[in-house]
């Protein structure tokens, strides 16, 4: 069979694209059933119980994420309901004393992880669309743009994120990729909601709005203040949308817990993590800093198409916010410009890609023995003495080889992110400009020593 045939094709649904979709949905169904991060999936569980029950967001703990994610789980709850799911999971004191779980009062059942996993496909397979609908709109070219929706739906970090870890990080992917596109598209307003849905499910979003603010100046010079107030008006309606509810219950500070918890170290609990979590705040304004100047630089380049040229620097945008690196799933973020890099702009982001798949799947692997809980409570699949030495194994003596996978992960993560950056500035010269800078440098230098 020649591969590449079945994939040239005007049709988006020709038969190669049928092939990749079916086996990405069957790689879920697997993947959802099998696997499940106890820890996240059980605040999962405890907050649809909580808002079936009648209670508020934030009204119970375990839940400090911003409010869109609840809201959706709230959606979803209603679904699963509807569906007879009604068991979400139960409680094991066989796993009272097991260390790094002990503290998750209980475990999600199979088959809620799975049905939690085919709400996040939802987001995955529109995340993979949007990237199809990028590359084929700047290329015309669909064979280009149905290999990166392959490399999105098909991608194993993509996949171990949000199947394995069922972490909703697509949705905050997804949200910004329409956030692009209705820009480009002259959707001000829109964009500005969905800007506003993406900061409010996951933060990190909140440092793209200076590129943002930055492409609506550079586009339309003589109408972009009203442009820019068009997406702020935008911003706002949908932000008082989401906090209204938790206006009314007296709730609203607790919306910011998340941005809080990630800069203070109070969701942390060991002291290592607590160094760290305490580290990120200047990293953070560092991070900041490099935002804006990198939107003064793109304003300031002249560049004759206006659209493309911001679909890249979103790509380092995106790739700067995690110089600080943190959970793997957080990266998806930048993942679909990634793709987007490799297949529209420089062939050498494939390496800064496959890069950062590695470093997210080896960051993922400290949870591994607990994404295996489900099955061997539930269903035995695995002996529990079995699984309770590969639980051993996986966290090691004072969590030394869990840590271990964790620090490791972040660096080859951390690394990829340096690749990136560095082909996207070789590509747009500033690479060939520091090292004719620092060449001129050493020359005068020793024209300096000649002298003397």
């Amino acid at each position: 069979m020649n591969f590449a045939r079945i994939f040239d094709d005007s049709r988006f649904l020709c038969k190669g694209m049928i092939i990749v979709i079916a086996a990405g949905i069957i790689l879920r169904v697997v993947l959802g059933y099998s696997f499940g991060y106890n820890n996240d999936v059980n605040a999962w569980a405890m907050t649809i119980s909580s808002i079936n029950g009648g209670a508020g967001l934030y009204d119970m703990a375990g839940y400090y994420y911003p409010p869109v994610w609840g809201y959706m789980l709230g959606f979803f709850g209603e679904i699963i309901e509807h569906l007879g799911i009604d068991s979400l999971g139960s409680h094991f004191t066989e796993l009272i004393f097991m260390r790094n779980i002990e503290e998750e009062p209980l475990t999600p059942s199979p088959t809620f992880n799975l049905a939690i996993s085919m709400f996040i496909l939802i987001a995955d397979l529109l995340s993979s669309f949007a990237i199809y609908w990028i590359i084929d709109h700047f290329t015309q070219d669909k064979v280009k743009a149905k290999i990166g929706f392959v490399l999105y739906f098909l991608g194993a970090n993509v996949l171990v994120l949000s199947m394995m870890l069922e972490m909703f990080d697509s949705f905050v992917a997804l949200m910004m990729l329409l956030c692009f596109i209705l820009l480009i598209k002259g959707q001000d307003f829109l964009a500005g909601v969905m800007f506003c849905l993406a900061v409010m499910t996951k933060a990190f979003p909140g440092f793209l709005l200076f590129i943002l603010i930055a492409y609506l100046i550079k586009k339309d010079r003589e109408h972009c203040v009203k442009r820019i107030i068009l997406a702020a008006l935008g911003t706002i309606v949908a932000l008082v949308i989401l906090t209204l509810p938790e206006i009314i219950s007296g709730n609203f500070l607790d919306i910011f817990s998340f941005f809080f918890a990630r800069v203070d170290g109070s969701s942390q609990t060991s002291t290592i993590d607590k160094i760290t979590s305490y580290g990120t705040l200047p990293v953070y304004i560092c991070i900041l800093l490099l935002e804006i100047a990198l939107a003064v630089y793109f304003v300031k380049r002249e560049t004759e198409d206006v659209d493309r040229s911001f679909l890249f620097f979103m790509l380092i945008a995106s790739a700067l916010i995690f110089i600080n690196p943190g959970a793997p799933q957080y990266t998806l973020l930048m993942v679909p410009f990634l793709i987007i890099g490799f297949v529209m702009f420089d062939n050498r982001m494939k390496y800064a890609l496959v890069t950062l798949i590695i470093g997210s799947i080896v960051a993922h692997m400290m949870h591994f023995s607990a994404d295996m809980i489900a099955v061997t409570m539930f269903d035995g699949w695995i002996p529990f003495d079995v699984w309770k030495e590969i639980h051993e194994i996986n966290v090691g003596p004072n969590l030394i080889t869990y840590r271990a996978l964790e620090w490791i992960g972040m660096v080859i993560q951390l690394l990829a992110v340096v690749l990136a950056e560095y082909y996207a500035l070789d590509r747009l010269g500033i690479i060939d400009k520091i090292k004719k800078h620092i060449q001129s440098r050493k020359d005068g230098t020793k024209e300096e020593s000649s002298d003397s």
